[in-house]
């Protein structure tokens, strides 16, 4: 089974029921050997499963189908070549997908995983030779006191069963390894999870085989079909905010922001007029939706114009849920535009640039802290999208605390809230990276703060 992204598909009961075997018997061997798959096909069978080897085959995998080619899935098994000798090895991909893998599998390959990147960027270089670095089973023990010896006599094999990981190593008799740190770890810097590294690791390997088919036809590439470059280049903006909509849905507490990348992983959402976005397309959409405080960056690289890593802004999620997306209508829009901001806990009532809405008669005469404190958190909301500049973030963040702590003092005093609220105004109107949040934000605080 061809996918795109290990991360995205939901496993079956008995597909899940035979890596968590495969798991077990690993972790309670003595030597941590992987087991057959003569043990494998037995054991499974009198648990219930029918086809074991069907079940193997079901499995989804990354890249080429067949028997050769560079593919990554769930096991290095390939079915077709299975003989009963065979040893069937978990990879990294499914500590993702189980969770009794992630301790003695997942995790402490993350961790070795992003000593050796830093290995790998502090190594001194040299302009008459290759750089070499190596790690030992010594030296990682020093690094990480608390990790079990057993796991670290096993992390060779780990790395060796990973597409771009398999760099040369050796042991010792006594069980010590030393091993080389291949260059590929740099794909995974900003990976800081296992849903990060998997999904890496599925881009790479598409990334590879494309180049591998270019080189086949001799760098020609197959014709393909013109698209009208105006409607090319507002779909890829539409492409990008959609799929940064739907992975905020997705993602945990806790958990990095995506690459924007990993959008043309999606066949739904990178291919326009019959033609596939290109990274650089995807880089420039990155740029223009962080410009107008539709997403903001969590990260990037020397070479790119925007954000690798990104997140939609409350702005971008209003463009999605009320102009389906279409962010140039979005920047177009006129005063008389409906305008919804997404605050969590907002019991005041605040209605900037909208129409159909009236504001509470009384709420406008009188001083209401709550609605204060509502305008004080949707300006927080918005600061990333106003200035890209720290100092100017933290200048007006320091303004709304002002204003915060004014609204929250027993007996307010309307004054002082007036006072801080034009300091509010007069910093949000200095700025000018994003003229249309700058317009909602005046609006919000000057509709939201009725003269107290």
């Amino acid at each position: 089974m061809s996918v795109h992204d290990l991360t995205e598909v939901q496993l079956e009961r008995q597909q899940l029921a035979l890596l968590a075997m495969i798991g077990t018997q690993q972790a309670a061997d003595p030597d941590g050997q992987w087991p057959m798959w003569d043990w494998v096909e037995h054991r499974a069978k009198s648990f219930g499963i029918a086809d074991p080897r069907g079940v193997l085959d079901s499995l989804p995998r990354i890249g080429a189908s067949g028997s050769v080619g560079l593919s990554y899935g769930f096991t290095t098994a390939v079915p077709r070549l299975l003989r009963e000798d065979i040893r069937i090895t978990l990879t990294v991909a499914a500590a993702w997908a189980l969770d009794e893998a992630r301790y003695v599998l997942g995790e402490p390959f993350l961790q070795v995983l992003h000593h050796m990147i830093a290995l790998w960027q502090n190594a001194p270089r040299s302009p008459n030779e290759v750089t070499q670095v190596s790690l030992t089973s010594e030296d990682l023990q020093l690094a990480f006191p608390q990790m079990e010896p057993g796991i670290i006599r096993l992390v060779p094999g780990s790395f060796f069963n990973e597409p771009f990981m398999s760099g040369s190593y050796g042991k010792a008799p006594d069980g010590s390894w030393r091993m080389d740190v291949p260059r590929h770890v740099m794909f995974y810097e900003h990976a800081t999870d296992l849903r990060g590294y998997v999904s890496e690791t599925c881009r790479q390997v598409h990334r590879v085989l494309q180049q591998a088919d270019r080189d086949f036809t001799g760098g020609e590439p197959a014709p393909v079909p013109s698209p009208d470059a105006v409607l090319h280049l507002n779909a890829s903006r539409v492409a990008l905010l959609m799929w940064l909509w739907h992975q905020k849905q997705q993602r945990g507490p806790g958990e990095p922001m995506p690459n924007v990348m990993d959008v043309l992983l999606d066949d739904g959402l990178s291919v326009d007029q019959g033609v596939r976005f290109t990274e650089g397309e995807i880089d420039r959409a990155s740029e223009y939706l962080e410009h107008h405080g539709l997403i903001k960056g969590g990260g990037t690289l020397d070479q790119m114009a925007g954000p690798v890593l990104a997140e939609i802004t409350p702005i971008g999620e209003d463009c999605v849920e009320g102009y389906s997306g279409d962010v140039s209508a979005y920047i177009r829009r006129r005063d008389n535009g409906p305008v919804t901001f997404h605050i969590a806990t907002n019991n005041g009532n605040i209605a900037a640039n909208s129409t159909g809405v009236t504001q509470n008669a009384a709420a406008q005469a009188a001083f209401d802290p709550a609605q204060i404190l509502a305008v004080v958190r949707l300006i927080r909301q918005l600061t990333p999208a106003l200035t890209p500049e720290a100092g100017e973030q933290q200048a007006l963040l320091a303004q709304t605390s002002e204003l915060q702590t004014a609204a929250e003092a027993p007996a307010p005093d309307r004054v002082a809230v007036r006072r801080i609220t034009d300091g509010v105004l007069s910093t949000i109107r200095s700025f000018t990276h994003s003229p249309d949040v700058q317009r909602l934000a005046l609006e919000a605080v000057e509709q939201g703060i009725q003269n107290p």
